[in-house]
């Protein structure tokens, strides 16, 4: 097997896997929005990238395979820094400061990427952001709310639905700066996996019906459990305060329930 340095890290990995997923193996975390180790990798938020010795531009790092040994990948690095304060810049440019009063505060990737990655300050001069009137709160089925204003257009729903659930609910509508994800015409969703789209969503753009503003999540004490609710046994996560039982969430096990759980 190849081996690589990240960081001044040595890791021996298999060939034809991505920078993200080497980093992880030796802990040096690269930021990312539209990586999910088990939907298709499309390069999309531009977060990952990362200086590879050798190589005259930076690369994303979640579609960068290692095939080869003595490949050198800096992440903590000047060049990389600014280009990731660049990128936090475009996505905050159209974002709401809502953070008080979104759902997703407290695990939220944007929130925590712009503390760590952004910087103080934009250059945007306009007073007016692109907003998607009539698009916020909109129930996209019994289990999910669509905040169009929060996306990122990451696309991870929308490889979920097609990739894993199957049933291809979700697309992209409209082009360029107006582009926004929502249901196809007639369809709702409605499938048994359909909750997942919220956990894989990096951001507040979906939303549980069932979890909607019913805790903070700072406040909740997690503990490992198993899901009794059919002979399958899914590994999750129970979220819990005061006796009261607020949440369940997947927890990841290859060999069981992957990073999936379903709605009942």
């Amino acid at each position: 097997m190849p081996k690589i340095t990240i960081d001044g890290r040595t890791v021996e990995v298999e060939a034809g896997t991505n920078l993200v997923e080497a980093g992880h193996r030796v802990g040096v975390q690269i930021p990312h929005y539209c990586y999910h180790p088990r939907l298709s990798v499309v390069g999309q938020c531009r977060m990952c990238l990362v200086k590879i010795e050798g190589m005259p531009t930076l690369q994303t790092a979640c579609t960068t395979q290692v095939m080869k040994d003595g490949m050198e990948v800096m992440v903590d690095h000047p060049e990389v820094a600014e280009a990731q304060q660049g990128i936090m810049e475009f996505l905050l440019i159209n974002h709401p400061l809502d953070c008080p009063i979104c759902d997703q505060a407290g695990e939220c990737g944007l929130q925590d990427y712009s503390f760590k990655h952004g910087q103080a300050f934009s250059r945007f001069q306009y007073d007016e952001k692109r907003t998607y009137p009539g698009r916020e709160r909109i129930p996209l089925g019994p289990n999910v709310v669509l905040n169009m204003n929060r996306c990122i257009q990451c696309t991870r729903c929308i490889r979920f639905t097609e990739e894993i659930s199957g049933t291809g609910e979700l697309g992209f509508f409209q082009r360029g700066a107006r582009a926004e994800i929502g249901v196809f015409p007639g369809k709702v969703l409605d499938n048994e996996l359909s909750t997942c789209v919220v956990d894989v969503c990096p951001v507040g753009a979906l939303t549980s019906t069932k979890f909607r503003f019913a805790e903070r999540v700072w406040y909740l004490d997690k503990k490992p459990s198993i899901c009794t609710g059919c002979d399958v046994g899914c590994n999750i996560t129970l979220e819990h305060r005061r006796g009261a039982i607020k949440r369940l969430k997947p927890r990841f096990n290859a060999d069981v329930n992957d990073y999936w759980m379903c709605d009942h």
